[in-house]
């Protein structure tokens, strides 16, 4: 009788550990995905516009605290539905293994794509049209903060987007 209640509460605790995070969609974690890894580049990309216009400061601060939340409030969510599946050394079984290298190769190759257009876009205009790239300050903390936040959630996102719907509740 014992051993039945045990694996009864055992049960229940199991149930009570899951969250709507753990039963989010594909498509909506990957509406997630890309407001997480799109808020910060989103909100320098704002914040460059908007020095070149005669918008309002009381606009500039509610957009920029907006696009941050969103990739900080959407990257909580998708560290909590992945937890440690993207660490090597995690015990995983192999399905679970199988996507997480999976994840990985789609990181190394968003990575690459995003290296060779960026060093496209900077070679283009200077070799071919002779113009000179200039990088200040804001230009790098922009770059080296966007790299520095987005680069870790990269295989979080990329496991979050292949991961396939929870089956179905019986």
């Amino acid at each position: 009788m014992t051993n039945g209640m045990r694996t009864e509460a055992q049960q229940t605790s199991v149930r009570h550990q899951e969250s709507w995070i753990d039963q989010l969609p594909r498509r909506v974690r990957r509406v997630i995905a890309l407001i997480s890894l799109g808020g910060l580049p989103g909100m320098y990309a704002w914040s460059a516009f908007w020095l070149t216009t005669s918008v309002p400061k009381i606009v500039w601060g509610p957009v920029s605290f907006l696009l941050i939340g969103a990739a900080a409030g959407g990257s909580l969510i998708l560290y909590r539905f992945v937890r440690d599946r993207t660490d090597t050394r995690a015990n995983l079984d192999e399905r679970q293994r199988q996507l997480r290298d999976r994840a990985m190769v789609l990181c190394y190759q968003v990575l690459s794509a995003v290296a060779v257009l960026a060093v496209v876009g900077v070679a283009i205009p200077v070799l071919f049209l002779g113009h000179v790239v200039i990088l200040d300050a804001t230009v790098v903390g922009a770059l080296a903060v966007s790299a520095g936040v987005l680069i870790p959630l990269l295989p979080v996102a990329a496991l979050a987007w292949i991961e396939p719907d929870p089956p179905p509740d019986v």
